[in-house]
This record gives structure tokens, C-alpha cells and sequence, in this order.
């Protein structure tokens, strides 16, 4: 591999102005040069569009009607990107300095691996967390902590139990996308998961113990629209288990997707549809049947008809 190839960074937008800019600053300064830097307005209604344009021509912006997610402009960057090396981050989060020089160094020094990731840190207004995301890992974390790299061979068991990835925190080779040609356009939420879990079904992966992103959490996350995510999630997950032939992270998206229908139920309880909600429990025991997915649904049924019932409020919780 070319020691300095061409990375794209790929952004899609939408309402950004708060925080684009920064995020535009940190990527402009990393210390690996050879980037080009691609924002997608997914039909944004603030100044976007006129915050990015400043920055041209260090970035390429393109503009396109409101898609009401992120695969589709995703997708439309990497048809716009010209990079032999792909990355993504959301407008709001940030790249600390040398993430891409790291990441680009790994797969220069891996050439049986197509897909890095990075470890991130959530941060708010009030700070950084106090721990990475990948210490909140029970299973990848004793095997990296004492190491600087990973490398999994299939990397599926481990994505499908604790999803250590993100959208900004992985780079691949572009060869992998005639493997997978893109983000699922169908999906509004969970769409990054399930892309870069198709990408790992054709690549090792490489781990780095490495903060390479900080994901910036605030009242607009899309991860805050708790139904959406439990929704998409099912989706999300479905299409992967129709597909998978591992039998542990089979096991483990069974399991995903019964956590969203219950998550669905709960929110639904909490609105006041005890119908929906009594069902989708049974939903979730059906998906992933064994003791403890018996109990948790026999609690959120007493829940739902306590809630029912008005003996129990979802303010005194």
C-alpha cells in the first residue's frame, strides 16, 4: 500500500451549523495530510450550507433533499469520494489529531486487514466521560487492555454481543465496497452498524487501543429517539440474522432484537398502549426464549398492568 494514500472523509449534514465548523477544524488539522474532506447537506433548513462553503475549496460540499437519515448521504459521498481508504463522522463529533495517521499506519502495517477501528469517548458540555467506550466492553476489553492492537479474524461474535464501533471510528479500503456497496438507504437509524458489521463479514478486523474520536452527546442525538432506535434496531438486526452464518453472533442478534422489542414495549407502556406493549413483550421472549428473557418479560407485563391498572406511575421511577 501507497504509504500516504488518499483518505476521504465523508460528513453528512443536516441542521449542523451549531457544530460543524469544529468538527471541519479538527479533521482539517489532522497530521496525516492526504484527505480530502466531503459534506453531503442532506437538505438542511439552517446555514449549514453557508458555514461549509467557507471552507471550500479544502472541502468538497454537495447538497441533496432531506433523506430523513444518514445512509443516503453517506452513500452519496462515497459515490463523490475518490480516496483507496473511506472514513466517516457525524457533524457534531470531533477527530482527535492523529486519528487517521494512526489508523492509515495500521493497515500499512496490516495487509490482511480492510477495516480499523478506533476506540471513542463520549463528552458533554460538562466534559469528557471518565472512561472509553471500549472499557465499557466486558468482552473486548480484557483482551485489548494491555495491548496497544488487535486483530480479530471475525470480528461478528464481538460486534453483535457489544457493538465496540461507531460510525466515526472506523476507516476500511475501498475494495471492500464491492463487498458492500453501501449503507442500507432503507434504514433511518442503526444503519451504521449494520454496514460496518456486513464490511467485518469479509475482513479481519483491526482494534486499536486508541482514541480516535470523541462523540459529542447533546439533546438532538438521534440515539435519544428512543423509539426510532428500537424500531430500526429490530430491522437493522433482522437483516443481518437472515444472513449470518456464525452461530455465536446469530445467538447474539437473537438477543439484540428481543432487547429492542422489549425496549418498543416499554416505551409503548409508558405512552399508555398496554396493548402493543403486552405484545411486543411476547414478541421479545419469542425472538430469544430462555429463563432470564422469561423473567424480564413476566416484570415488564406486571409493570404494563400495574401501569394499567394506575397502582404504578412512570414518574416514580
Amino acid at each position: 500500500m501507497n504509504s500516504y494514500p488518499l483518505v476521504s472523509v465523508i460528513i453528512p449534514a443536516y441542521n449542523a451549523e451549531q457544530f460543524i465548523a469544529e468538527t471541519l477544524d479538527h479533521i482539517i488539522a489532522q497530521t496525516y495530510e492526504n484527505i480530502e474532506i466531503i459534506v453531503v447537506n442532506d437538505g438542511s433548513s439552517d446555514g449549514t450550507a453557508k458555514i461549509v462553503r467557507g471552507y471550500e475549496p479544502h472541502v468538497q460540499f454537495y447538497e441533496q433533499k432531506n433523506s430523513g437519515g444518514c445512509a443516503v448521504p453517506r452513500n452519496h459521498g462515497i459515490h463523490k469520494s475518490s480516496g483507496s481508504l473511506l472514513c466517516f463522522i457525524d457533524a457534531d463529533d470531533l477527530m482527535t489529531p492523529d486519528r487517521i495517521a494512526r489508523q492509515v499506519d495500521f493497515l500499512d502495517s496490516h495487509p490482511e486487514v480492510g477495516i480499523v477501528f478506533s476506540d471513542y469517548r463520549n463528552f458533554t458540555t460538562g466534559g469528557q466521560y471518565p472512561v472509553t467506550h471500549f472499557q465499557t466492553c466486558p468482552h473486548l476489553w480484557p483482551l485489548l487492555k494491555d495491548r496497544s492492537e488487535l486483530v480479530l479474524d471475525d470480528a461478528r461474535p464481538f460486534l453483535a454481543d457489544e457493538n465496540f464501533g461507531i460510525s466515526g471510528s472506523f476507516l476500511f479500503r475501498r475494495e471492500l465496497l464491492y463487498r458492500v456497496p453501501g449503507f442500507e438507504p432503507t434504514l433511518k437509524a442503526c444503519e451504521d452498524f449494520h454496514f460496518y458489521y456486513r464490511l467485518v463479514r469479509y475482513s479481519r478486523a483491526g482494534i486499536m487501543n486508541h482514541v480516535g474520536m470523541l462523540r459529542r452527546l447533546h439533546a438532538n442525538n438521534m440515539s435519544g429517539n428512543s423509539t426510532l432506535m428500537a424500531v430500526e434496531g429490530i430491522r437493522s438486526y433482522g437483516m443481518l440474522l437472515e444472513a449470518e452464518d456464525n452461530p455465536q453472533a446469530k445467538k447474539h442478534l437473537k438477543s439484540k432484537i428481543a432487547d429492542c422489542w422489549a425496549d418498543r414495549a416499554r416505551l409503548e407502556a409508558n405512552r399508555g398502549d398496554f396493548l402493543n406493549a403486552a405484545r411486543h413483550y411476547l414478541t421479545a421472549l419469542a425472538a430469544d426464549f430462555h429463563r432470564e428473557r422469561l423473567l424480564d418479560t413476566l416484570w415488564g407485563l406486571a409493570r404494563t398492568f400495574a401501569l394499567l391498572a394506575g397502582v404504578h406511575d412512570v414518574k416514580d421511577e
